[in-house]
């Protein structure tokens, strides 16, 4: 049988997971033999220590960043990472690999690393924190060592120990997280590092569900452009390692539709590779849902002010004819995961109806109400645009389904959030343990839950974030410090909620690899006595009774700030909706501002608050130079010596497209006859005189006229301009008079003289007569 690629790719990864643990050891011990440098980028880093001071008394920082290249810090740091993920099962060796980064402008002297394993199980998650933050002095006992060769300035060392299965420091250990410590001797008195190892319990068990989020990096634009598409979706790209390192794996994805829209509106020039990435997510079978159109944060647009998260209006200006010419369009198609068909298909982000434009809320704005993308035109011969649920799909979705921000998740969010679900689809919002009354000590908390009427999915926070960790390191060996502190999470959270579904989330980031990703989803659904649930499984678990924390005054107060600039967002985008209406096709305006304001609110941006608050500047200056794009240009005086005439002002159009007007002129004199209304269009990017006819009427002097730009629907467009007009008609009236006059003194003097003429000319006759 052929397999497709993606087949091929997730048979290619299950095999490599199932030999990892392998894979690593015979990789650190080939380091070890060749002390060759690798690059730093996690585990526990050590201090130095007295030479007096005892084994347990150094204090490691649990959480370091060093660099992939080793830099010069002044001192000699010490990394101890047990390999697969820290899991040691019963009758199974212990291989961990130790680091020296020579920070120093000295090599240092060879010594050895010696290797001590407790000799009690850690019993909680508290003591877990006191081991790795070296403020716990747990009882280790030495069990192996490996020497250590001189390392130059600025390189680094690893060297493998291993502790066989038969040791007297592993045989016979009961189920348990248990401490271990690596020390060298440093030049400045001895160095240590703590991490744990976890003996799993073959009678514990537990069902496990992973979210991953499909994301694209923060951005300003509405959508992907065409050379962005083609860096993220390259082998390597972003969203090329998201989709990789899930591939062949269990977890649930949250796919964010614009991802999809900004591949299909670009038609027959989309990039290749582009195309591929798309349909290799859509044959995808796992369960999945959408998140927000650019993963826009849902609690932030309810604290300001909204009862329904927004969504995209139109893509309409996303897409050139020359690329949906007749035929060329093809039905989208849809994910094949049975079990997540049981609720139901979705074309549209979770939330959303799946008619375009349902249920969207704009206080104020003229396109409340999204308008629907063309339909199939009647001319054969025009080009067949999607419509906005084609463009959005991103398969066989699960609807209403929220994710927010961590730190911005309350009860005001779910609560608020509750009712946009339906009888079929009920509301689900995911929510960190540590937002809970119950996991806010750091306890394990059971997925599915119920708060106060309305469904939450609860992933837990600590394992989440060890798991997150690992997920961003590069270096395979070095990552396994922090996938054996997320295995012993794991082992705490299975042990503080006993039989319960647990589930983990990814947060959004666009710098991983593919195998750091495929690694941390296989220690969260592949560690020992995990099954792991699709989104369909776990919403079927019977929920608990969840109690969510509000938020803190400090967080109240950021989100308070976040809300108001989302405000002062969507009061542009009301005034963009009411200028609209100048154009034949107002969601050509209106489609790209609700696309950039939604991306704008994603959650990526809370990583860097300052690059957010410039973009949503740059966003609103964009905004006013676009309500400025349709003036009238300031009027000079005008001269009016005749009765009729015209005001003649120019209007400014900058816009790409034609523009519908009417011009209203108010005179503040009766002296001064004006039409009120006069409707005209100025085309795309170009300007346009109007003319305004006058009438004077009797007498002299100047009248202020009012002209207002308004729209067919009566909306202002620009500011008022008052123009001068000097008005000198009555002399023209006065002249006309006169010359009147005179005609008709003319014309009666002339009369007068004929019939005198003809008097004379009778009496003539007469005389003749009698003579």
């Amino acid at each position: 049988m052929t397999l497709s690629p993606s087949e091929s790719r997730a048979r290619s990864r299950r095999g490599t997971r199932a030999h990892w643990s392998a894979a690593v050891a015979a990789f650190v011990t080939l380091l070890a033999l060749v002390g060759a440098p690798t690059s730093a980028t996690a585990s526990a880093v050590a201090e130095p220590v007295s030479a007096t001071q005892g084994r347990t008394a150094a204090t490691p920082d649990p959480t370091p960043t060093p660099s992939d290249t080793p830099t010069l810090s002044g001192e000699v740091a010490l990394r101890l990472a047990p390999i697969g993920g820290g899991v040691v099962a019963p009758g199974q060796s212990l291989t961990a690999s130790v680091t020296v980064d020579n920070g120093t402008e000295l090599p240092t002297a060879g010594a050895e690393a010696v290797l001590s394993v407790g000799l009690e199980a850690l019993p909680n998650r508290a003591a877990l924190d006191a081991w790795l933050g070296g403020t716990d002095g747990a009882t280790v006992q030495e069990a192996g060592g490996a020497q250590v060769e001189p390392v130059a300035s600025g390189a680094r060392q690893t060297v493998a120990v291993t502790v066989a299965a038969d040791d007297a420091v592993l045989a016979g250990k009961a189920p348990g997280v248990y401490p271990v410590a690596a020390r060298v001797a440093g030049p400045e008195g001895e160095l240590e590092a703590r991490s744990v190892i976890v003996v799993p319990d073959p009678a514990a068990t537990a069902a496990v569900a992973a979210v991953v989020p499909i994301t694209a990096p923060a951005l300003s634009g509405g959508l992907l452009t065409a050379d962005e598409l083609s860096t993220l979706t390259a082998p390597g790209g972003d969203l090329d390692a998201q989709l990789t390192g899930v591939e062949g794996t269990a977890a649930i994805l949250a796919i964010d539709p614009a991802i999809p829209a900004s591949i299909r509106v670009l038609g027959d020039s989309a990039p290749e590779q582009a195309v591929e990435w798309l349909d290799r997510l859509l044959s995808l079978p796992n369960s999945r849902f959408a998140t927000q159109f650019g993963d826009a944060d849902v609690a932030t647009q309810l604290r300001a002010g909204l009862t329904v998260p927004l969504q995209p209006t139109s893509l309409l200006s996303y897409m050139d004819a020359d690329d949906f010419a007749p035929g060329d369009d093809e039905p989208v198609e849809d994910g094949t995961d049975d079990s997540a068909g049981a609720n139901g298909p979705s074309g549209a982000p979770s939330g959303q109806a799946s008619t375009p434009g349902a249920g969207t809320a704009t206080p104020g704005a003229g396109s409340a109400t999204p308008s629907a993308t063309p339909s199939a035109p009647v001319d054969p011969s025009a080009p067949v645009y999607p419509d906005l649920a084609e463009l959005l799909s991103i398969g066989n979705a699960r609807e209403a389904v929220y994710w927010p921000a961590g730190d911005t998740v309350a009860p005001d969010t779910v609560a608020g959030l509750a009712p946009l679900g339906t009888e079929s689809s009920p509301a689900l919002t995911l929510v960190p343990s540590d937002r809970t009354a119950a996991g806010s000590g750091g306890a394990a908390v059971p997925a599915r839950g119920d708060a106060g009427g309305a469904g939450v999915l609860v992933y837990d926070s600590r394992l989440s974030d060890a798991l997150q960790t690992a997920s961003l390191l590069d270096d395979a060996v070095l990552r396994g410090a922090e996938l054996a502190t997320a295995s012993a999470e794991l082992a705490f959270a299975k042990a503080d909620a006993p039989g319960a579904a647990l589930m983990v989330a990814f947060d959004r980031s666009s710098a991983r690899s593919y195998v750091a990703l495929d690694t941390a989803i296989a220690a969260a659904l592949e560690a020992p006595g995990v099954t792991a649930l699709s989104l369909p499984g776990l919403i079927a678990v019977p929920p608990t009774t969840t109690e969510l924390v509000s938020l803190t005054d400090d967080e109240a107060a950021l989100e308070a700030e976040r809300a108001g600039a989302t405000s002062a967002l969507i009061d542009d985008e009301a005034r963009i909706g009411r200028f609209s209406s100048i154009m034949d096709d107002p969601q050509l305006l209106t489609g790209p501002e609700r696309a950039e304001l939604l991306q704008l609110l994603g959650v990526s941006w809370l990583a860097t608050p300052a690059a957010r608050t410039l973009a949503v500047t740059e966003h609103r200056t964009a905004t006013e130079e676009t309500l400025a794009s349709v003036e009238m240009l300031p009027p000079s005086t005008t001269q009016l010596i005749s009765a009729d005439s015209a005001l003649r002002p120019w209007v400014r159009n900058d816009l790409p497209w034609p523009v519908n007007l009417e011009l209203r002129a108010a005179p503040d004199d009766v002296r001064l006859d004006v039409q009120e209304v006069t409707a005209f269009s100025v085309p795309a990017g170009s300007n346009a005189r109007v003319e305004i006819p006058v009438q004077a009427r009797l007498g002299n002097g100047e009248v202020q006229v009012d002209l207002q730009l308004r729209s067919p629907t009566l909306e202002p467009i620009g500011q008022t301009q008052s123009v001068e007009v000097v008005v000198s008609a009555e002399w023209e009236s006065i002249g006309l008079i006169v010359l009147a006059a005179f005609v008709g003194l003319f014309l009666v003097i002339g009369v007068i003289r004929t019939v005198r003429r003809l008097h004379r000319r009778k009496a003539a006759d007469a005389a003749g007569g009698a003579a």
